[in-house]
C-alpha cells in the first residue's frame, strides 16, 4: 500500500510541476468541510480537512481530476461519559471528471478509494458526486457527497483556490 501511495504522490507531483508550463493543467488546493452520515454519524460529529487537485482539460468543457489529500473525523463524545470516541485520519485517492454546464457551474464525479492511517484500517471504495460554482478563475466552491462503500458517508464542501 505504501508504494500505491508513493507513485499516487509522485504523479501528482509531476501534474504539478507541469501545471506552470500547461495551460490545460490546473492545480488546486481545497479546505473541506462535512457532516458525517449513515454509519459514520454514529461516531463521528464532523469532518475536516484538506485536499490537492489536479484538473487536466480534456475538451473546453471537460476535464479529468486527480485528487489526494487527508480528511479527519473527528470522534463523537460517548454519552454519559467524559469519554470521545477516537477520530480517524482517511486518505483518499481519487480520479475522476469535471463538466462544465457553464462558465461558472459544473457537475464533479469522482472515484477511488479511502486509506485509514488508523493501525489496521485498511482501506475502503470512495465514492463522490458534487455540483460546483467558480467565482473566478482562482476559487471554487464544491457542494458534494462523499460515500464509502457500507460506511455512510458525509454532506459537504470543498473551498477550493487554483494556481
Amino acid at each position: 500500500m505504501k508504494k500505491l501511495i508513493l507513485a499516487f504522490l509522485i504523479t501528482a507531483t509531476a501534474f504539478t510541476a507541469n501545471a506552470q508550463k500547461n495551460k490545460n493543467v490546473k492545480f488546486s488546493l481545497g479546505a473541506e468541510l462535512g457532516v458525517p452520515t449513515g454509519n459514520l454519524n454514529t461516531l463521528y460529529s464532523i469532518a475536516v480537512g484538506a485536499t490537492a487537485q489536479a484538473d487536466i482539460k480534456i475538451d473546453k468543457d471537460a476535464a479529468l481530476t486527480f485528487n489526494t489529500g487527508v480528511i479527519e473525523y473527528v470522534g463523537k463524545k460517548i454519552k454519559n461519559t467524559n469519554l470521545k470516541y477516537r477520530s480517524e485520519a482517511l486518505i483518499p485517492l481519487l480520479v475522476g471528471v469535471k463538466y462544465y454546464f457553464t462558465p461558472m457551474v459544473y457537475g464533479s464525479g469522482q472515484l477511488g478509494t479511502s486509506i485509514s492511517t488508523a493501525q489496521n484500517g485498511g482501506s475502503t471504495f470512495t465514492y463522490i458526486p458534487g455540483v460546483g460554482y467558480k467565482f473566478d478563475e482562482k476559487l471554487d466552491l464544491l457542494v458534494k457527497y462523499t460515500g464509502y462503500s457500507g460506511d455512510g458517508g458525509a454532506f459537504g464542501v470543498r473551498l477550493g483556490y487554483t494556481f
